[in-house]
C-alpha cells in the first residue's frame, strides 16, 4: 500500500470574498458533500452569500477555511450557544475531493479544538453527524468525541458527540 503523502494544515478566518463564495457555492452544491451536512443550507449563490455575510459578522460564529499545501480545499465552523454558554457545534466539510481520505478532517478537529479551549475559552464542542457518515463518525471518535445521543435535525436523524475540552 502506497503511503500517503504529507499534507500541512492551517485554519484561516474566512474571508467574505467572490472566490470564497464560488468555492462554498460549489460544495454545498455538490451532491457527494452535501449528503453529509445537516440542517437546511442555502443553495443559490445569492442565498449562500447572504448566509457567509452574517456568518462572518456573527461575534458568535467562527467560520474558517481549511488550507492545505496552500490551497483553500475546504470550510469548518464552530457555532458557539446562546451566552452565557461555553459550548459550541462544530462542523466541517473537506470540498476537494482529492484532499478527501487523507488525514485533514483529523487535523483540522484537532485545531478546532485547540483554537475553541485557548482563544474562545470554551469547555466543550458537539457535532451532529448523520449516522451513516462513518468517516466523520470515526473522525471524531478517533479526536475524544463520545456519542451522547440521538436527535432529529430538519426530520433527519443525526447523532450528537461531544467532547469536553
Amino acid at each position: 500500500m502506497a503511503k500517503k503523502p504529507s499534507v500541512t494544515v492551517q485554519l484561516e478566518p474566512v474571508q467574505h470574498t467572490r472566490e470564497t463564495l464560488a468555492k462554498w457555492t460549489k460544495w454545498v452544491n455538490d451532491p457527494d458533500i452535501r449528503q453529509w451536512m445537516t440542517g437546511d443550507l442555502p443553495k443559490k449563490p445569492e442565498d449562500i452569500n447572504s448566509w457567509l455575510y452574517f456568518a462572518t459578522h456573527d461575534p458568535r460564529r467562527y467560520y474558517f477555511s481549511i488550507i492545505a499545501n496552500g490551497k483553500q480545499i475546504g470550510l469548518v465552523s464552530l457555532r458557539q450557544d446562546q451566552e452565557p454558554s461555553n459550548t459550541a457545534e462544530i462542523g466541517i466539510a473537506i470540498g476537494e475531493k482529492d484532499y478527501q481520505g487523507r488525514g485533514i478532517g483529523s487535523l483540522t478537529v484537532q485545531a478546532v479544538d485547540a483554537y475553541a479551549k485557548e482563544a474562545i475559552g470554551l469547555t466543550s464542542i458537539r457535532a451532529m453527524i448523520k449516522p451513516t457518515n462513518e468517516k466523520s463518525i470515526r473522525v471524531f471518535t478517533k479526536q475524544g468525541y463520545v456519542h451522547t445521543g440521538d436527535v432529529t435535525i430538519d426530520g433527519e436523524p443525526s447523532m450528537k458527540f461531544e467532547k469536553q475540552l
